[in-house]
């Protein structure tokens, strides 16, 4: 499962030992040396896109051993392209096929949330409501007696304060030869307690989609298999009929899950099912799922099938409490890359990516039977399908009226970390912790940059319009606000 920042993540480049911003990140996406044919395209062109992603593809294949990816593109309406490469079965040799079924482990959360918002839509049920008011007989321990109920915004943007016996958030995993069977949801719930008051802490909560999925049952009255199929999937497009309880025709094209190991070479890993299984744990096409993925980057419908409203989708979209996780997706919006929403699946020797750019339309989802994926494959994707050019170009800065810079000038603080932004002339520069001043570059007149690395600074406004917090947001999706001093 994919591990999430907590609310006032201090990423690795704040550290004392670097040197405010201008310290070397571990990823850094700048400017690369790229042939003159990867840089020519200013608008979307299929062939240039599959045959760059199809080079990126190879080259995890061969230098990372993973055994097979399979992958669909959304732009606009239409899926432009799907493909699979290497083995879904490494001893076998098997060909990973467009057919080929993998594990969209956490990605899938973001259809159990849009299980919730449909039934929202239809006024069965409030999300800010308290969840207990829903569940009839399998209700949540609140051992906080707190003031705030909580509701399904809670458990799905991860800010429920729940945990369960024996203080586990993740789901636990059994593999399917153990003959051990997992908890069904009813047993998942009757565990599940509160630790502290909601909205006190983001912490990245597996049984609070498990519990999430619960209310779809109690809600609907329909099983949650049957649910996201008959009125999600199905509607889609989606042909795979049982993602979560697989049909014996649906075990003869799954591919095997891998770890990689420190030699390089990909070791079959356990097959397992969890107790939390609207969480991730089910079986489709990286098509499957690129349909969904469409609807959400295209305001509720794909291919005149609609899922879910316009106003919806945007409210599923919107980061929770000052985070950057939605309703069932990270968001991140800067003025460089648009609005992306995003989320990663990790289960053991599956791994999977959804990514997409609300703003114009696009999107790509992959997956893989090894324990990661590169992220380099969805960056290309997206900018690919935008119509720029990859390798991404090197970040041009801009000059912006010193008047507006000085609006920026203050303190802001995170944790112990303390950031003062100062101006000379129509420069601007920031010092963390009294330390040596970097240079910030402006992309916009409230985005920064410094040369060399790869974060991307915003200045944003109270609802008065007074700048009141400093926004960093790094490649890796983690998220940093730092509030100004007053």
């Amino acid at each position: 499962m994919f591990p999430p920042p907590a609310k006032f993540f201090v990423p690795p480049w704040l550290r004392p030992a670097l040197v405010a911003f201008m310290a070397a990140l571990t990823f850094i996406r700048t400017a690369v040396a790229a042939d003159p044919a990867d840089t020519k395209p200013t608008a979307f062109d299929l062939a240039h896109t599959t045959n760059v992603l199809t080079s990126l593809i190879e080259k995890a294949l061969k230098e990372k051993s993973v055994p097979s990816i399979s992958i669909a593109l959304v732009r606009d309406d239409s899926i432009v392209w799907k493909a699979a490469f290497g083995h879904s079965n490494v001893r076998t040799k098997t060909p990973a096929t467009p057919d080929t079924l993998y594990n969209a482990a956490s990605t899938f959360k973001a259809v159990t949330a849009t299980a919730l918002m449909q039934l929202a839509e239809q006024g069965k049920l409030n999300l800010d409501h308290s969840v207990n008011r829903y569940l009839g007989e399998s209700p949540i321990r609140d051992r906080m007696q707190s003031e705030k109920s909580v509701t399904c915004t809670h458990l799905l943007s991860h800010w429920s304060g729940l945990t369960s016996f024996p203080g586990r958030t993740q789901a636990a995993m059994k593999p399917i030869w153990g003959r051990e069977l997992p908890k069904n949801l009813e047993q998942v719930a009757s565990e599940i307690y509160s630790i502290r008051p909601p909205e006190t802490k983001f912490e990245y909560n597996n049984h609070g989609y498990g519990l999430a999925g619960l209310l779809v049952e109690k809600i609907s009255g329909l099983e949650y298999e049957a649910y996201v199929t008959q009125h999600i999937l199905t509607p889609l497009g989606v042909s795979t009929a049982h993602p979560v309880r697989p049909s014996p025709e649906m075990v003869e094209v799954m591919a095997l899950p891998y770890d990689l190991t420190s030699a390089g070479e990909p070791r079959p890993a356990p097959q397992v099912h969890t107790d939390a299984f609207p969480a991730g744990n089910a079986y489709l096409t990286a098509d499957d799922m690129a349909r969904f993925l469409g609807a959400h980057v295209n305001g509720g419908v794909f291919q005149q099938r609609r899922i879910l409203s316009a106003a919806s989708v945007k409210e599923m979209h919107r980061p929770r409490f000052g985070g950057n996780y939605a309703l069932g997706f990270r968001v991140k919006k800067t003025a460089r890359s648009g609005t992306l929403i995003r989320h990663v699946g990790r289960m053991p020797g599956m791994s999977s990516m959804m990514m997409g750019d609300i703003d114009t339309h696009v999107g790509v989802y992959y997956m893989a039977n090894a324990s990661d994926v590169p992220d380099e494959i969805a960056d290309a994707a997206i900018a690919l399908l935008r119509g720029e050019s990859y390798p991404i170009a090197e970040r041009q800065a801009i000059d912006v009226d010193p008047l507006i810079l000085e609006r920026y000038v203050g303190t802001y603080e995170v944790g112990n970390v303390v950031f003062d932004i100062t101006r000379e002339d129509a420069n601007l520069f920031v010092q963390k912790n009294k330390n040596k001043k970097g240079k910030m570059l402006a992309e916009t007149p409230t985005a920064f940059f410094l040369k060399g690395n790869a974060a991307t600074v915003n200045f944003e406004t109270n609802s008065v319009g007074v700048i009141d917090r400093m926004v960093i947001f790094e490649p890796d999706w983690q998220l940093t606000i730092a509030a100004r001093r007053q």
